[in-house]
């Protein structure tokens, strides 16, 4: 072995663990970081080393708990993927060996310009996809919404380029049709008060007669002032007046015939 004063080989051993490269897989195939590490001592070697077999000792040891750190992270968030890492390699290891060296380290993680291209390809076409998928959806509930109305089905069958008026359907299949759609889940994608507004437009229409519809206008109008929402009882309340001008009504019940 080479004779090198302490100071040499500590000036060679901090030079080999300082700034050096790695490059990481992430989930992401095809897609790598690309890491800076610097590692600190925290304790000095002792006895007789060679330093550049200990620098290469620390940079193996780092570049794995590196790639561990990261290899299950999605390069589309950078900083939790540096957060991660950060955290792994500032934990203090040893070297198991005679020299009783301990180290801790620093990392500073970028993309390679052709991973950042191909992170922003890929952000792009989930974008895409997403918005894809929500005017799908959106169709799908506009559709179906139509749909869960005998007329909504007549309007929808008409619109058939190879309608035949020979063959107009009767009023209890477009009915059975529009009754199915009425039955399926809501979609919980929707908010809260939509939800809410879908129960209440099917509750109205479960009853047939005007009549029956006014009482329950008129139940809503008294529980909307009762909760000090007065302008909206008075709404209520107008659109049961235009619905009809005999307010005697209101005076049936509830049941059905």
């Amino acid at each position: 072995m080479m004779r090198r004063s302490a100071r040499t080989r500590r000036r060679i051993l901090k030079r080999g663990v300082t700034e050096f490269p790695a490059l990481l897989h992430s989930r992401r195939p095809g897609i790598r970081f690309t890491a800076i590490i610097s590692a600190s001592l925290v304790s000095q070697p002792t006895g007789a080393y060679e330093p550049e077999v200990l620098a290469d000792s620390i940079r193996d040891i780092l570049r794995a708990a590196a790639a561990g750190a990261v290899r299950r992270l999605d390069p589309v968030d950078l900083p939790a993927a540096q957060d991660a890492c950060a955290r792994s390699l500032r934990r203090e290891r040893n070297i198991d060996d005679v020299s009783g060296l301990a180290f801790t380290a620093e990392v500073r993680l970028t993309l390679a310009p052709e991973d950042e291209e191909a992170v922003r390809d890929l952000l792009a076409a989930s974008r895409a996809q997403s918005i894809a998928e929500a005017l799908g959806r959106q169709r799908s509930r506009a559709l179906a919404a139509d749909l869960a109305h005998p007329a909504g089905v007549y309007t929808w069958w008409l619109q058939n380029p190879e309608f035949d008026l020979k063959k107009v359907p009767q009023d209890t299949e477009l009915k059975s049709v529009a009754d199915k759609l009425q039955g399926y889940p809501m979609d919980r994608e929707e908010p809260l008060e939509v939800q809410i507004l879908e129960i209440l437009r099917e509750f109205l229409n479960s009853f047939s007669r005007d009549e029956q519809k006014l009482l329950l206008m008129k139940l809503l109008a008294d529980g909307m002032r009762a909760s000090s929402r007065p302008h909206q009882a008075a709404a209520i309340e107008a659109l049961s007046e235009e619905l009809t001008a005999t307010p005697d009504h209101v005076s049936v019940t509830l049941s059905e015939d």
